[in-house]
């Protein structure tokens, strides 16, 4: 009986882990790591639990420039997205993200902690030519020191909307701006769903770890003494931050100069973000390396809790992409 006991109970807590790494997550991406750089800002929002989401709310970090005083009916982004209707299970969405006037768009009911709101943003959910939903994302700054700005955003109950929202792409332009110093810094979002049952909120985090940075050494091997073939070592270290970057791809590019340089191989970065290859020298003297690096998935280990909603559990981590360039290495 206690066997049968204990069988049953880790069922169940699989089934609740399956649940909850199937629940909804979203992840930020920027199209540059460089410092104090305005970016296009990416959202990617997946949803495809048994309980579809009722609010998301999104925390830029401290440290990134906000600015959302785009003129009123400008257009600063597109969603490209995916929903569920009574007839389709997948029926691919697009729209264009709108900046509303928040005076006649209160947020009363998605957003009532503030009478107008820095920012209110809208977009249409179009397919076939035809709109079937619309949205509404309310933004506002923030000088607390947990995070730089807030963007809400409500999601109707499918039974009264007609589709549920499954997968979204928001493309925000121009409003973020990276940081001005190194450091590690973490984009926290808040999911609600639509249940009837009190759980506690489900928490996606994205770590942005500035700089990143890639080094390059050489070193010239004659394995078969000063008249033998010629070979050339090179290495180097991936790191975001402080923390080496494993299992990445860079590129190496050689040339007979700076101007003339052409790919020569690919390595991979292993333990600590190091990487190293060997390569026949042949007419090639000068070197540099590119990396750029996917957004990941990460540990949840690496989660941490967020003031304004300790309570809620953290189910996606993810690692913001980076784009870097060593510095060129010449031999002789």
């Amino acid at each position: 009986m206690l066997k049968f006991a204990s069988i049953s109970a880790l069922a169940a807590l699989a089934a609740a882990a399956s649940a909850l790494a199937a629940g909804p997550t979203l992840s930020v991406s920027a199209t540059t790591s460089e410092f104090a750089a305005a970016a296009s800002t990416i959202f990617r929002f997946d949803d495809t639990g048994q309980d579809p989401t009722a609010s998301i709310d999104v925390y830029a970090p401290a440290g990134f420039g906000v600015d959302v005083d785009q003129p009123i009916g400008s257009t600063i982004g597109a969603l490209d997205g995916h929903i569920s209707t009574s007839t389709s299970i997948d029926t691919r969405v697009t729209g264009l993200i709108k900046n509303a006037d928040p005076v006649t768009n209160p947020g009363t009911g998605c957003a009532p902690d503030r009478t107008v709101h820095d920012a209110v943003w809208t977009v249409n959910l179009n397919t076939g030519g035809a709109t079937v939903g619309h949205l509404v994302l309310y933004a506002d700054r923030s000088s607390s020191a947990d995070y730089a700005a807030r963007i809400r955003l409500c999601l109707d109950d499918p039974a009264t909307a007609g589709y549920r929202l499954l997968h979204a792409s928001l493309t925000i332009n121009g409003v973020f701006t990276n940081p001005t110093a190194a450091g590690e810094y973490r984009w926290t979002t808040i999911l609600l769903t639509q249940s009837q049952v009190p759980s506690p909120p489900a928490q996606s985090q994205t770590i942005v770890s500035l700089p990143p940075k890639l080094t390059l050494a050489r070193k010239l091997i004659r394995p078969y003494g000063s008249h033998g073939r010629k070979f050339v070592r090179l290495s180097g270290t991936v790191t975001a931050g402080a923390r080496g970057v494993s299992g990445l791809r860079v590129q190496v590019f050689a040339g007979p100069r700076a101007g003339a340089l052409k790919r020569l191989t690919y390595a991979t970065s292993f333990e600590r973000g190091r990487f190293e290859l060997v390569a026949p020298l042949k007419a090639n003297r000068v070197f540099r390396a590119t990396i750029s690096a996917p957004l990941r998935a990460g540990p949840l280990s690496r989660c941490e809790r967020f003031a304004l909603q300790p309570d809620a559990v953290c189910s996606s981590l993810t690692l913001a992409p980076f784009t870097a360039q060593s510095a060129m290495v010449r031999l002789g």
